[in-house]
Parts: structure tokens; C-alpha cells; sequence
């Protein structure tokens, strides 16, 4: 009974499409998968979060514990991986619109990259090559 309502927990939204042909959480290898739900962070600020929660969690005024303070893959000597990634496989588990995402690519000011970087990293797994480059294309150009 316990097992199943971690599993349960770790289920993508039943109403989520299939992307590439498949689960969207299946774009991330299992072992890293694994890893992610195996995480405290994952256990103890990813369980229900919304698109929103996760927009909070990105940003530097999020709440204290739960914040992101780097973009990064794994990290340590059992390779945790980062909450960055925690928060990348609740959006693909959570699937948000594409006018959310949109938003989070147009997020203001510099206190947003890492809510930026998380939409960039979220299109460029699940969004076809055109909508990838129209989205993306703004954001090469220099800001110095």
C-alpha cells in the first residue's frame, strides 16, 4: 500500500499528451528519474506544486528552503541531482500550457533566469524544431 502511493505521486497528470511518441517523464533516463524521486527535495517541496508553485520555487523570492540556486545536472559523490532538474521532470509530470511556458520565457528582469532557463530546458525536450527556434531565437540575442 505505501509503495503505491509514492508511485501514485510520481505518475504523470493522467490528462497530460504524449510528446515524442511517449510519456513526457520518460524524455529523462530512468536512473535519473529514480534519482529525482528518491531526492528530499523532491519529496518535501515538489509533491502537488502547481505551474505556478513551480514559477515560485524558480525565483530567487521563492520560499527560502525550496529555491533553485544553480541550473545544473547532478552533483556529489552519488550524483543528487540538482533541484533544478526536480523541478524540470514536476514540469514535465504536470505538463503546463503553452501560454504558461510562454510567460516563463518572457519573464522579466534578471531575478528570472532561472524561471527562463527552466521554460528554455522545458520547450527544448518537449516542442518540435520550428516552435523551438521561433520561441528561443529572442533570447540569443546579445542584452550587454
Amino acid at each position: 500500500p505505501l509503495r503505491s502511493a509514492v508511485t501514485m505521486a510520481n505518475r504523470t497528470d493522467p490528462l497530460a499528451e504524449a510528446v515524442h511518441g511517449t510519456d513526457p517523464q520518460r524524455l529523462l533516463p530512468l536512473i535519473l528519474r529514480d534519482r529525482i524521486y528518491s531526492t528530499t527535495y523532491w519529496k518535501e517541496h515538489c509533491f502537488g506544486l502547481s505551474a505556478t508553485d513551480v514559477i515560485r520555487r524558480a525565483s530567487p523570492g521563492g520560499p527560502d528552503g525550496a529555491r533553485v540556486r544553480c541550473a545544473g545536472g547532478c552533483y556529489g559523490g552519488n550524483g543528487r541531482p540538482t533541484r533544478f532538474l526536480c523541478l524540470l521532470c514536476k514540469m514535465l509530470q504536470i505538463q503546463p500550457g503553452r501560454e504558461v511556458v510562454d510567460a516563463m520565457l518572457s519573464a522579466p528582469g534578471r531575478d528570472a533566469t532561472y524561471v527562463r532557463l527552466l521554460a528554455a530546458a522545458y520547450l527544448r525536450m518537449t516542442g518540435r524544431p520550428a516552435e523551438i527556434h521561433n520561441a528561443l531565437s529572442g533570447m540569443l540575442a546579445d542584452r550587454s
